[in-house]
């Protein structure tokens, strides 16, 4: 797959074109956003479906994971991580990545129970973690991806100094930072490779 450029949102890019517009002319130049409205609210089916059906051959939408998790195991949680992921996944193939933040006073041993659960879901896809190094550790343990490390079966990058070879995502909060590492923007033919 390569390292797959873009930004964080894409609604705020591109003010002087009509809202309507503004995918198309992002589109044009990367082949995958991350969607920060996921993480005040879980899209609905329509809206799910919507973005699938409006996205190029070979685009990928990741989404961040809703602030109302705990990563506590329960019930609760797992009905709605359940119906997160799989709205997540009705993207079928522009299905990108999941960022999930972490609080900062989350207990070791309550995640590793909330990772357990995360596999029993039996809903596999992309998914990297930001939180402190022991929680990343689990994560990584879990066969997950760290959010800005340099380990891991993929990347999953927020504001990189730089680009490292591999596969994954790389999110720029500025449009001129992700333009500068993708090849479409760059005028390339090829899909967004590292520079």
């Amino acid at each position: 797959m390569g390292l797959r450029v873009g930004t964080i949102g894409y609604k705020h890019l591109f003010p002087d074109l009509p809202p309507s517009a503004r995918f198309r002319r992002y589109a044009e130049l990367f082949d995958t956003v991350e969607l920060p409205g996921t993480y005040h609210r879980v899209p609905d089916k329509g809206q799910v479906y919507r973005l699938r059906k409006r996205a190029p051959a070979g685009f990928r939408y990741s989404f961040q994971a809703p602030r109302y998790l705990t990563y506590r195991p329960g019930g609760k949680e797992r009905r709605a991580l359940r119906r997160f992921l799989r709205r997540h996944r009705l993207l079928g193939s522009a299905r990108g990545g999941v960022r999930f933040q972490l609080p900062q006073d989350l207990d070791k041993a309550a995640f590793a129970e909330w990772l357990s659960m995360l596999a029993e879901l039996d809903l596999p896809g992309e998914y990297a973690f930001e939180g402190t190094a022991g929680l990343e550790e689990l994560a990584l343990e879990a066969g997950h991806a760290a959010v800005n490390l340099a380990t891991g079966p993929f990347y999953y990058l927020v504001d990189p100094p730089r680009l490292p070879e591999g596969s994954g995502y790389a999110y720029f909060s500025r449009l001129e930072d992700a333009v500068r590492y993708s090849t479409l923007a760059q005028g390339g033919t090829t899909r967004n490779q590292t520079r």
